[in-house]
């Protein structure tokens, strides 16, 4: 999906209370609202921003509710259900919410994005006891535009969770099929790739397209084989592996390839380790969540030409093992360490 290429369309917002708030009521609106070219560049900001820097590729969950993707499968289909498939979504996100999900906005739009239709969910926050105003116009209810504009939809309105959805497949778009991008700024315990699973699963009835220990397992085998066989120099090979050994043992709970490259490889060695990434089926740009269920992280394995075999933990690889410069007459390592025992095999 090219971010690069998304357009907004038509936009329907509606005012959803904090979950179980049983002082607030939601407040559902019968038009999209009157768009100009601030308006549309604004939603549009917001959501490439949101999505760019923490978007993960999601597909649709056929053990998840289906309400929201099929309302959005109804948008993608015909933007003219936009408003009628919005209030459909806002009715679930105020069902599925709890206590601990603060009141928002939650726009929907109908756009287009790499040259076909697409539908956004984006729930945008609203400060506490400022409700949006609602205009009666010919019968119909609509938002105070100047009243939004003024007070909600500035620069400083914070992105609480955002999504870009298509359909796969040549036919008509529906619930089974649709895909796309999801990010989700508010990060707190219960989190998938960063999503949390209430907005991915429950709410948008979407899963991960890539399973997080499966991309883990398929990162460190790219990067393994980058490390052995694309870097000459022996140095640069150990500092790679203990920056390896310890972003799989911290606490992030993301990874993004591009940004692990620029951190701790040097830059001539960036576009040969993305290629490696790309060839496992990686996107460099695109983060997945971490989970080192299917591979060794404990320690390193050093195996020397001689056919000796060295092993340790990465605080021994970082703190006890010096491996010579390339310039050094005689090339290996220098183990700093006593010998606690020593005995024929």
């Amino acid at each position: 999906m090219n971010l690069d290429s998304f357009a907004v369309g038509a936009v329907a917002i509606h005012d959803v209370p904090r979950g179980n708030d049983e002082g607030d009521e939601l407040a559902l609106t019968d038009d999209p609202i009157e768009l100009d070219d601030e308006l549309r560049q604004y939603f549009r900001r917001k959501i490439v921003t949101s999505l760019s820097e923490r978007g993960v590729e999601v597909v649709a969950d056929d053990n998840e509710d289906d309400v929201v993707r099929a309302a959005v499968a109804r948008v993608i289909a015909n933007p003219g259900e936009l408003v009628d498939a919005s209030r459909v979504i806002a009715e679930r996100l105020d069902q599925v919410q709890t206590g601990r999900n603060p009141a928002g906005l939650l726009a929907v739009i109908a756009g287009t994005v790499d040259g076909k239709r697409c539908a956004s969910v984006l729930k945008l926050e609203r400060e506490e006891g400022l409700r949006f105003r609602i205009k009666v116009v010919g019968g119909r209810h609509v938002v105070d535009l100047e009243f939004l504009r003024d007070l909600t939809l500035t620069d400083k309105t914070k992105v609480f969770k955002a999504s870009l959805l298509t359909a796969e497949g040549a036919g008509l778009a529906k619930a089974s099929t649709v895909v796309g991008r999801v990010s989700d700024d508010q990060r707190g315990s219960e989190t998938a790739a960063g999503v949390a699973t209430f907005f991915l699963g429950t709410f948008l009835g979407c899963r991960l397209k890539d399973s997080p220990e499966k991309a883990t397992l398929e990162f460190v085998q790219a990067a393994d084989a980058f490390i052995n066989a694309e870097v000459q120099s022996a140095e640069r090979r150990g500092r790679y592996q203990v920056a390896l050994l310890a972003t799989m043992q911290d606490q992030t709970a993301e990874i993004r390839p591009r940004t692990f490259a620029r951190a701790h490889l040097d830059a001539a060695d960036r576009p040969a380790f993305l290629d490696r990434v790309r060839d496992a089926g990686l996107d460099p740009d695109q983060p997945f969540g971490k989970d080192t269920s299917l591979v060794r992280i404990a320690g390193f394995k050093m195996t020397f030409r001689s056919g000796m075999v060295l092993v340790g933990t990465q605080e021994d690889l970082r703190e006890r093992v010096d491996i010579r410069p390339d310039d050094a007459r005689m090339p290996g390592v220098d183990i700093n360490d006593a010998i606690k025992k020593l005995r024929g095999r």
